[in-house]
């Protein structure tokens, strides 16, 4: 490299407004405040890297302090031009706040905003990456910035203004640039190829116009580092992939087609390949859920060759497409198994591992819908249920009225089912009360919640849908209906019996008592002697729980002493 070569994003860096590319609606603005005499003292370029930000703010400045101006066509010769170009002017000062973001570097800045320019009209100011600045630097410019000397003018830049402190912005007229089409890019990549007489395709510039993420400076640079090799044979698009390290179009498509074809042999031969020749595993996946996705776009447009610009093919790779005639759904299917997969690429230690359970999970997708019907024709042919189908259809060739027959049919179907739900119902109800209580209990997934239900709830009733709970005083019932507790009882009861039952909390005292050893009525009709001996059996558990315990002491009578020195401790005190 000579001494006198420059890059090409230098040597292209656009020196007046009509150089700038894809910011027409900016170049509107500031030219249409250049020429009604309206400057403010602040602004702030906004957007991503690579779109103009630091090129626009210099070439404002040549239109302010130009010997013409303030215009919009800067003569590019004068004093104060050629030294902003140059980046030696004393007028133009611009600060790398990366480098300068402390307070003191503040204080220098507000120091010279209050010297006069030299040449030009105004004194400019333009600070680059400005979100870099420290919070004290900031509060130390906000006067400054509200209230400047006169002819003096800030220009921020920052690819980050979430970061801008909002008294710094509210202070500014803020100016976003928004990212250069990809058709802008390959036009003035051409312009450029062909001044610099660089032999590169079409396809070419499109790939590199494709992989800058919208910014022209990069592009330049990624053209710059390849012009080398258009110097004795022209650059085509595999040259490109190849230096970006993408796998190139030919690899991907016969991935797909031996991961479509169940080929998983040749997948991993083909992955194998790809790895040797040093594209990274991130990378793979990467380019090939973009291939998928491109596919997948050609697939559903009515006219492939309009969608050019929403994917990184050009018009001969799309017509390869076209001619497969892949399956969008089976497409689909491989690009989720891709992405599930290259979540645990991102971090494994052995990203290749997973690569390679990618493709052979991506195979077994192929096969799965496939087997699933086969299963399911088995399971027809031995279902036990075959043979009931076929002998109604034999009964409705008879005869005899087809009401008959259907009422007949829907009973025999529906008794079997009635008779299972009530044996179901019976079996779950005829639980000892005490046995439910403790299931609902032990599904209780708050561990406060359980040991607070388990200690202070004594159970009082069970019926066929309600579950009535007993506590030793207000205070206590008020904490049971707190949100939390409450909350976790409802979801350990439906964990344990699906939300059979609702609960009902009451204050013991001496016509209530807690049930001990009760047996719970069933839901299925029982005769008449068995419920009165249940009801009987119910009455003299509790008139002998009366007798054994005083009436007077109800604290002692229900709870064991650890549990009533906790009470006496707490007082109902509600504990969360």
């Amino acid at each position: 490299m000579s001494e006198n070569y420059l890059p090409l994003f230098r040597k292209y860096r656009p020196q007046a407004f009509c150089d700038l590319v894809g910011q027409e609606s900016l170049v509107k603005a500031l030219s249409n405040a250049i020429e009604l005499n309206r400057i403010v003292h602040a602004y702030l370029f906004c957007g991503p890297r690579g779109t103009g930000k630091t090129s626009s703010a210099r070439i404002f400045a040549k239109s302010l302090n130009c010997e013409n101006g303030p215009t919009i066509s800067p003569c590019q010769k004068c004093a104060s031009c050629v030294e902003i170009t140059g980046a030696t002017g004393m007028d133009v000062i611009e600060i790398d706040a990366a480098a300068n973001r402390g307070v003191e570097d503040a204080e220098n800045l507000i120091e010279q905003v209050h010297y006069a320019p030299i040449n030009g009209k105004y004194k400019i100011f333009i600070i680059d990456e400005v979100h870099m600045l420290s919070t004290a630097a900031f509060n130390a410019l906000l006067k400054t910035f509200e209230e400047p000397p006169e002819n003096v003018v800030f220009i921020l830049a920052t690819t980050e203004a979430q970061k801008v402190p909002e008294t710094i912005i509210s202070r500014c007229q803020r100016f976003d640039f928004k990212r250069i089409t990809v058709d802008d890019i390959v036009k003035r990549l051409r312009e450029i190829s062909d001044i610099e007489k660089i032999k590169i395709t079409d396809d070419a510039l499109f790939d590199i116009a494709k992989n800058v993420s919208g910014g022209l400076r990069d592009s330049l640079a990624l053209l710059d580092q390849v012009s080398i090799l258009g110097a004795r044979e022209e650059i085509t698009k595999d040259m490109i992939d190849e230096l970006l390290g993408k796998v190139t179009f030919d690899k991907l498509i016969n991935l797909l087609d031996n991961i479509l074809s169940c080929d998983v042999e040749n997948s991993l031969n083909l992955v194998d390949e790809i790895y040797s020749k040093g594209s990274e595993p991130r990378n793979l996946c990467e380019n090939f859920m973009e291939f998928l996705k491109n596919v997948i776009i050609i697939l559903n447009s009515k006219n492939p060759h309009d969608v050019t610009k929403f994917c990184s093919l050009n018009t001969t790779d799309i017509d390869t497409i076209v001619e497969k005639k892949y399956n969008s759904k089976d497409c689909q299917r491989i690009l989720d198994t891709a992405i599930q997969y290259y979540k645990e690429v991102k971090f494994a230690t052995n990203p290749y591992l997973w690569v390679e359970l990618m493709v052979i999970q991506a195979t077994k997708t192929q096969e799965t819908p496939q087997t699933t019907q086969v299963h399911f024709v088995a399971a027809q042919k031995t279902s036990p249920v075959q043979p009931k189908i076929q002998q109604q259809v034999k009964v409705e060739e008879n005869p005899k009225p087809k009401e008959n027959l259907e009422e007949k049919t829907v009973q025999s179907v529906e008794e079997p089912q009635k008779q299972e739900i009530k044996q179901e119902s019976f079996e779950q109800n005829t639980q000892n009360p005490l046995d439910i209580w403790s299931k609902i209990v032990n599904s209780i997934e708050s561990v406060p919640a359980k040991f607070f239900y388990s200690g202070m709830a004594k159970l009082v009733e069970i019926d066929e849908n309600r579950i009535i709970l007993g506590f030793i005083n207000q205070n206590v019932i008020t904490q049971a209906k707190s949100d939390l507790k409450h909350k976790a009882l409802v979801e350990g009861e439906k964990k344990a019996f699906g939300g059979t039952y609702s609960f009902e909390f009451v204050q013991l005292g001496e016509n209530i008592k807690p049930l001990e050893g009760a047996v719970v009525k069933p839901v299925v009709k029982q005769e008449p002697q068995k419920k009165v001996v249940s009801e009987q059996k119910i009455e003299v558990s509790v008139e002998n729980t009366d007798e054994k315990k005083p009436k007077n002491d109800l604290n002692e009578a229900i709870y064991s002493p650890k549990v009533k020195e906790m009470l006496d401790a707490f007082s109902g005190k509600i504990i969360d």
